[in-house]
């Protein structure tokens, strides 16, 4: 983290430390990239995927992406699907509330 130091009226105020974004076209960028990781271990292309929990492959994308939120249901076929512990949901389905909780 890079500390930027500012001021307010005129005083300097405490240097913040903002996060730098990973690269460009990183494939950590992909909110889901442990959950699209999951899908080449186990041996799946988002197709089969999306074929095997009922959804277009459109529809993954859109979810995978993080533009659309998962259904319950969806997340329990693919969790049957690719042999994910419940233990192991939150990693892959809320990384966000993970990296907060490590934090």
């Amino acid at each position: 983290m890079n500390p930027v130091a500012f001021t307010i009226f005129g005083k300097p105020m405490k240097k913040l430390k903002i996060a730098a974004a990973p690269p460009r076209g990183s494939y950590h960028r992909i909110p889901y990239f442990a959950l699209r990781g999951m899908f080449q271990v186990r041996g799946y292309q988002d197709q089969e995927v999306a074929q095997a929990i009922g959804i277009s492959p459109s529809t993954l994308s859109t979810k995978m992406q993080g533009r659309s939120a998962w259904t319950s249901c969806e997340i329990a076929a693919i969790c049957e699907l690719l042999e994910i512990q419940q233990k192991d949901i939150g990693k892959f389905f809320f990384p966000q509330a993970e990296q907060q909780k490590g934090a």
